[in-house]
């Protein structure tokens, strides 16, 4: 008996058939409440979608011996690193803050905004691994339109601050010159941030959408 190859558009439609049946029993078994089901349905859907990449990069694997077509198993670029629904990168070149802004800017993406605990704690994670001398990146916050009003590139107020209280920041250091200090870095081993001169030259974090897996 001849048996039939499966191809990568196959395994593909198995694996979105599979996801489908997980997702429907997943709201089969969903709290009563809408506030409860909500909660249930993303966490549910976050476990999903992590076994989704577990089985497309197990497929992956098998189709690099066997000539089948290869599948993107991941929601962001080579080289990013994804937190939710966001992408990062964390460059090893240092500019200044409008220099890595405008890099960043350039693929339609941006300098971070870091909101959350999973986000400072992803950069740890991921400064430790590239290594390197460097640990302050630059992130997408600023006052250089006006002292002491913070503002994130998206032009959003800043909202949940992770300053280090313990330097007193952010404090406008004026030793630098006159212009003070006008834009942010984050510290990736405290997970806080300090103001500096917008002319220092750090590595930078960028930040994109993820794009969703189809």
């Amino acid at each position: 008996m001849s048996l039939i190859k499966p191809t990568g558009a196959r395994v593909h439609v198995l694996l979105s058939v599979l996801i489908g049946l997980l997702v429907f029993g997943a709201v089969a078994q969903a709290a009563d409440s809408p506030e409860d089901e909500l909660v249930t349905l993303r966490l549910r859907f976050d476990s999903l979608k992590d076994r989704y990449r577990l089985l497309c990069e197990n497929y992956s694997d098998l189709a690099n011996n066997c000539s089948a077509p290869v599948l993107n198993c991941s929601e962001c670029p080579a080289g990013w690193f994804q937190v939710a629904d966001q992408c990062f990168q964390i460059s090893t070149d240092r500019q200044d803050w409008l220099t890595s802004a405008n890099i960043c800017a350039l693929g339609g993406r941006h300098l971070a905004i870091l909101n959350t605990m999973a986000q400072h704690e992803a950069v740890e994670k991921e400064s430790r691994r590239i290594g390197g001398f460097y640990t302050h990146y630059w992130i997408g916050l600023t006052d250089v339109e006006k002292e002491g009003e913070w503002k994130w590139v998206d032009n959003s107020t800043l909202e949940n601050p992770s300053w280090n209280i313990l330097k007193s920041e952010p404090d406008n250091n004026l030793s630098d010159g006159p212009k003070g200090e006008d834009c942010a870095v984050v510290d990736s081993r405290s997970q806080s941030w300090y103001d500096v001169p917008c002319s220092y030259k750090y590595p930078r974090i960028c930040q994109m959408a993820a794009t969703p897996l189809h």
